[in-house]
């Protein structure tokens, strides 16, 4: 394999030490992405519902959290937990066509004591119904060969619920890449884990399992030239066909997750947006 070179930015949370150069993720920012996520919010199909879901288990203070940049890529990397907590990147018109790695791998470009998931095998080997879960779609990574090789990394993988990752996930996936041909756009995305209880792959790969991913994208009104932007909170399990009751504003977002941690930025009108319903993908979209 041909030399990756990785930036990296490392914070030792445990001794609140700068160990790399400077960090656009400040210590105080970790900190304030530990809290929230307890407040309810409104969700689901009927108005005068309101969605109370579980705080999640965010990064421990004594967590050593990194920003690592892949080039096509960037993820916000728990080295003591060893999960991505948070990934984004930029899509332009799609004309891409690397072919997707058959197999995946460890990655080899984690600073010297961050540590990683113990296995790149399947999780179904371990537990019935789970895959090898994107956080950043390989298919959107395809307009460059390094670019979808990292992709497959397991620092960007997680435990998926099979029908999640096959269905829903793909939704939103597809929406992502069937605006980037309208006008550039942005994509952020994340996990929350909040329930020990599903946590099947910790003794095979060292990880838990998420009880929710969320993923936003910010773009462009072609038809006013304004910024626009749609989100969801979607819990990681089976049966989920529509993707319209898990619309949330960025804004709600944030109070989930934690602001800092959502890292998205842009004016408080923009992340308030919700649309009544998700974007209806475009004729003649290319999904490859």
């Amino acid at each position: 394999m041909a030399s990756v070179e990785v930036s990296c930015v490392v914070w030792d949370l445990r001794g609140l030490r700068r160990l790399g150069m400077l960090c656009t993720l400040a210590v105080s920012v970790l900190l304030a992405a530990c809290g929230g996520g307890d407040e309810p919010i409104g969700g689901g199909t009927d108005p005068t519902a309101e969605a109370v879901y579980p705080a999640p288990n965010g990064p421990a203070a004594t967590d050593w959290v990194i920003r690592q940049d892949y080039g096509g890529y960037q993820l916000t990397y728990d080295c003591t937990t060893h999960t991505a907590l948070q990934y984004s990147y930029t899509l332009a018109f799609d004309d891409g066509t690397a072919a997707r790695p058959s197999s995946f791998k460890l990655d080899p470009t984690l600073p010297a004591g961050c540590e990683q998931q113990n296995s790149a095998r399947t999780y179904n080997a371990v537990h019935a119904g789970y895959d090898l879960g994107h956080l950043v779609s390989s298919n959107h990574m395809d307009y460059n060969a390094d670019y979808i090789l990292r992709a497959n990394y397991m620092t960007n993988i997680v435990p998926q619920v099979a029908d999640f990752n096959r269905g829903i996930w793909l939704k939103a996936e597809n929406v992502a890449e069937c605006y980037r041909d309208i006008a550039p756009v942005r994509v952020y995305g994340g996990v929350v884990y909040s329930d020990d209880s599903n946590d099947w792959f910790l003794a095979s790969h060292g990880i838990r399992t998420p009880e929710f991913f969320w993923k936003a994208i910010v773009t462009t009104d072609l038809a006013t030239g304004a910024a626009k932007a749609i989100a969801w909170y979607i819990p990681n399990a089976e049966g989920l066909t529509s993707l319209d009751p898990y619309l949330v504003s960025i804004t709600e977002l944030e109070r989930l997750v934690g602001t800092a941690l959502v890292g998205i930025t842009a004016p408080a009108a923009v992340k308030a947006m919700k649309p009544a319903t998700s974007w209806p993908l475009p004729t003649g979209c290319n999904y490859t």
